[in-house]
């Protein structure tokens, strides 16, 4: 009895949240917790497959990711700290700070974005409202971003679906996260995947080979740290 009483209560409470309140768990759930991994990340083109090896650092809110493979670009680096973004590119020999119009572009040219690195962008460059069981996110006044629409889906609490449509209500771009794995007691998205919808053919697989939760160092937080690696 006391089991399907606090099943109840939970449920209760998550009725009680709010959309912005869901949205936040769900994006959450997505980030994972405080952890070290490396990624697989395959470029699917008509014709053509591309891989890299990333070594990521994360402590949910910010990110740390270095290309170990293909050789050709190792030594590359992101950080993702909130509203900012700053890139190393062993080529040039400095880091450099990207600007607010450049978020919209494909990450490693792939179908992931720098938006998607940022981690917050959903949250603060839309309003969320709850529609048939999805979260509707359409962007704030003069949010810098091209999409007039994001669809959340979940499941629970686990975003499963999320699609999203251009300013004209066309859906552009969808992203399915086809399996989440336990981690120290919490959960991690493990395998990902990102289509172009206007593309046929167009299509990014993110797969998490080996992770291990655990506290990051401030200094792989640090733009100095870029180059040389934390």
């Amino acid at each position: 009895m006391k089991r399907f009483a606090f099943l109840f209560l939970g449920l209760g409470l998550a009725l009680a949240l709010t959309p912005a309140e869901k949205l936040k768990r769900a994006l959450d759930r997505l980030r994972g917790p405080a952890h070290e991994a490396v990624y697989l990340v395959r470029v699917e083109r008509p014709g053509s497959v591309k891989a890299y090896r990333l070594l990521v650092y994360t402590d949910g809110e910010r990110a740390h990711l270095r290309v170990l493979e293909p050789r050709s670009e190792a030594g590359q680096a992101f950080l993702s700290l909130g509203e900012d973004l700053y890139l190393y590119d062993p080529r040039l020999g400095r880091t450099l700070r990207l600007p607010p119009t450049g978020r919209a572009e494909h990450f490693l040219g792939s179908d992931l974005t720098y938006q998607d690195l940022m981690g917050r962008d959903l949250e603060a460059l839309f309003q969320v409202e709850e529609e048939g069981g999805a979260l509707v996110l359409t962007p704030r006044p003069r949010a810098p971003t091209p999409y007039g629409r994001v669809e959340v889906y979940l499941e629970g609490e686990l975003p499963v679906r999320l699609v999203y449509y251009d300013q004209r209500g066309q859906a552009v771009r969808e992203v399915v996260v086809a399996r989440y794995a336990p981690l120290d007691g919490a959960i991690l998205p493990r395998l990902l995947e990102v289509k172009d919808l206007l593309r046929p053919g167009y299509r990014t697989r993110v797969e998490v080979l080996e992770a291990k939760a655990q506290a990051v160092s401030e200094r792989c937080f640090n733009p100095l740290y870029l180059e040389r690696g934390c």
